[in-house]
């Protein structure tokens, strides 16, 4: 008898784990989205592509139009182009910075305005800007992001911005 009631106390404990397991790590709040906005930031200063890479989900995809004076195209990209495309920026990040004797030579201000979380708590949708301005050039971005929460992890799941380009 006392095996049984042993058995059921380890069934009901290993239930609640699992409940407190899947329900606490798929759920996201304001400061998980503000957290993971923050990594963003120190991963660009750092000019380290893999951490930028890790917090998009394997099903990202971003879709950007880049507007100029004179021109304007919409590019679309998946997980695997958006981290290579990181990659080779953070890679000429990095060679500024020698070149400039190790000063960041451009200006990056993120912003994160409005989140909305989802009635179902796991995802968010969140308004973002970012001003680039480098050696006479400037770069405006304003778009929307959905953040998702999946196994105690917080995720890009897709990106839509629309950046404007031109000299300053």
């Amino acid at each position: 008898m006392r095996s049984f009631i042993g058995i059921v106390v380890l069934v009901v404990v290993l239930a609640v784990c699992g409940s407190v397991y899947l329900r606490g790590g798929n759920k996201i709040n304001q400061d998980q989205v503000r957290a993971l906005y923050q990594r963003t930031d120190l991963a660009i200063a750092a000019s380290d592509d893999k951490p930028l890479c890790e917090m998009l989900s394997e099903d990202y995809v971003q879709t950007t139009v880049t507007k100029t004076e004179t021109a304007q195209a919409e590019e679309s990209h998946d997980r695997a182009q958006s981290c290579a495309a990181l990659a080779q920026s953070m890679q000429q990040l990095r060679q500024l910075r020698e070149m400039f004797g190790g000063r960041m030579p451009l200006r990056y201000e993120q912003t994160v305005g409005d989140i909305s979380i989802a009635s179902d708590g796991r995802s968010a949708e969140v308004e973002v800007s970012a001003i680039v301005e480098m050696a006479g050039m400037r770069m405006v971005s304003r778009g929307r992001d959905t953040v998702e929460r999946r196994r105690w992890r917080t995720y890009l799941t897709s990106s839509r911005a629309v950046t404007h380009v031109g000299r300053m």
